[in-house]
């Protein structure tokens, strides 16, 4: 008995030993010391790794929402190809609109300016000190005939770029001047069998500040071949007696023979000679002077007509024909 209750009372005092150990409560404080600041960081980076994936789940959620509305979006976006087929069909108008303005612009100006050209050309006046001898035709109307004839073909007398110039029976060099004021650039001749309309020819291109050498002669008889780019001929027209035609007075203004075309014919015979090989001839009619055999007669010498310009003066039909290669 003793021995067992010794032996018992030896593992009692033992597990009261274990539970109040003071060196085993130490070490296991130091275990929780040394391990608390690792869990609780542990703990602290579990709860944000949480607080994180709730917040990237809510995110997702967010994402997921905004995508179904751009779908949604997508599937029901309005139809644009007939918006922008309306706005291409409205660039194309406005487009048509400005060519068409420009060039309403454009003519405009050029209305402006051969109007302003034509104002200075009918208002060159002739210095008082002229002699006062009419003209070698038989009006001023038959020279602002050729006037407008040559302003509506300047565009074709430009781009020929012609040297030399010539008008033959010039009377008042009216013609031959408006000329030279719209091609600055060519040098220019009259002819004349009266001396005073030769006269006349030189003051008026004088006055008008145009560089004319106005040549007393019978048509264009001695002047070198091959040499004038552009000839005029205001010619008379007048239908007279033969003898008429002869005469270098006033006479000569007017008087054209039979057909009104004895003067004109002689001319036509010289032309070919005189007239460069891209030259152009331009030559005044009326209908008595039968301008269909005219045309038949340049045209054996190989020349192409156009009619310019065509005009009742009065009660005259009164026409411009052009003849060139």
């Amino acid at each position: 008995m003793d021995d067992t209750e010794s032996t018992t009372t030896s593992a009692d005092e033992n597990t009261g030993n274990l539970l109040d150990n003071p060196t085993r409560d130490t070490l296991a404080e130091g275990l929780l010391g040394f391990l608390k600041p690792t869990v609780d960081q542990l703990d602290d980076r579990v709860r944000a790794t949480r607080i994180s994936q709730l917040e990237l789940k809510q995110q997702i959620e967010s994402l997921n929402e905004e995508l179904q509305n751009v779908r949604s979006a997508l599937n029901d976006h309005p139809d644009l190809d007939p918006y922008v087929k309306k706005l291409i069909s409205c660039k194309h108008k406005v487009t048509v609109v400005l060519n068409v303005l420009q060039a309403s612009q454009d003519r405009l100006n050029e209305i402006r300016r051969v109007v302003n050209k034509e104002k200075r050309v009918r208002t060159a006046v002739l210095p008082e000190a002229a002699p006062q001898e009419p003209e070698q035709g038989t009006s001023a109307e038959d020279s602002f005939l050729l006037i407008d004839a040559l302003e509506k073909d300047l565009e074709y007398l430009k781009a020929k770029n012609p040297v030399f110039c010539l008008e033959v029976g010039s009377g008042s060099g009216i013609v031959i001047t408006a000329l030279g004021m719209v091609l600055p650039q060519c040098f220019c001749i009259s002819t004349d069998i009266n001396r005073n309309a030769c006269v006349m020819s030189k003051d008026t291109a004088s006055y008008n500040k145009v560089v004319l050498d106005a040549c007393n002669m019978d048509l264009a008889c001695f002047f070198v071949d091959k040499m004038f780019d552009v000839v005029i001929f205001n010619p008379p027209y007048v239908v007279t007696e033969s003898e008429e035609c002869r005469r270098t007075d006033i006479t000569a203004s007017w008087a054209g023979g039979v057909k009104g075309r004895e003067i004109t014919d002689r001319l036509l015979d010289i032309i070919p000679k005189k007239l460069a090989d891209d030259g152009v001839f331009y030559l005044l009619l009326v209908q008595e002077n039968i301008p269909d055999e005219v045309v038949k007669i340049m045209s054996g010498y190989g020349y192409k007509c156009d009619i310019v310009i065509k005009r009742k003066v009065r009660n005259e039909q009164q026409l411009v024909l052009k003849f060139y290669n």
